[in-house]
């Protein structure tokens, strides 16, 4: 039976927006779960002597300092856990200072993160729709023995896709994209944007750098789940094709 080109089309495009999406998700799952590594970028980044520096002249909180590396892996991870969790203890995080607990962040921090929990929980919820959407893309492609489109086609959209949107990224400047995305992302009235005196949110990520090698690393883990999740799929097609073709 011939395959009708729309379907076929419309089918290998949820397919491949499915894969790369649920990949995305699953990255962030996993990456979730080891805090995207960041112990090792502290030391990478030297994040320990931001905090020296930069802890002392904050301009609203007092004793940050005094506190060790291991307190600031824990407090990142708190952190990390409130995001996914809709924002859901980000107020309660403190550190010790003078035989009390200081709140680490402040009122506007708090905000912030509290925005980027109900972004986040909204890509999960467009995430959901996406991926049931794959799911019935595959069984319909599996039931109707439609062919799929092939790791590297996929891997090439993709690479066209990321070096063009890096292009016109360095075209319109990276700085003013950045600035675009958050004012589009999060409500105007709250702050996004935070120097390392006013918030020891900042400090402690080294505010961008930390994001350049947890972006690195999101990429390549979802590059190989991706990839894994193909081989997966076509496995199971073949061995369902398998299962009906006739014997003799």
């Amino acid at each position: 039976m011939k395959n009708n080109p729309f379907i076929f089309f419309i089918t290998n495009t949820l397919y491949s927006l499915g894969m790369l999406l649920t990949a995305l998700l699953i990255t962030w799952w996993l990456l979730s779960a080891v805090d995207f590594f960041y112990p090792t970028f502290y030391q990478w980044l030297d994040i320990g002597q931001t905090i020296n520096e930069f802890g002392p002249q904050n301009r609203f909180k007092e004793g940050f300092a005094t506190t060790s590396m291991p307190q600031h892996f824990e407090y990142f991870s708190q952190i990390v856990t409130a995001i996914n969790n809709g924002g859901e203890g980000l107020a309660t995080i403190s550190y010790p200072y003078n035989g009390q607990h200081v709140p680490l962040l402040r009122d506007a921090e708090v905000r912030h993160l509290q925005d980027v929990a109900n972004l986040l929980d909204n890509l999960f919820v467009a995430g959901g729709v996406i991926m049931t959407a794959l799911m019935i893309s595959v069984v319909y492609k599996i039931r109707k023995v439609s062919p799929f489109v092939t790791i590297k086609m996929q891997l090439v959209q993709l690479i066209t896709f990321v070096l063009s949107l890096i292009a016109i990224c360095w075209l319109i400047g990276f700085k003013t994209v950045f600035y675009w995305l958050h004012e589009v992302a999060f409500p105007a009235e709250n702050d996004w944007f935070f120097y390392y005196q006013d918030s020891l949110m900042t400090t402690m990520m080294q505010a961008p750098m930390l994001f350049a090698p947890i972006s690195a690393t999101m990429v390549i883990v979802c590059c190989v789940i991706f990839v894994g999740l193909n081989v997966f799929i076509k496995a199971v097609n073949r061995r369902v094709n398998d299962s009906v073709l006739p014997v003799g």
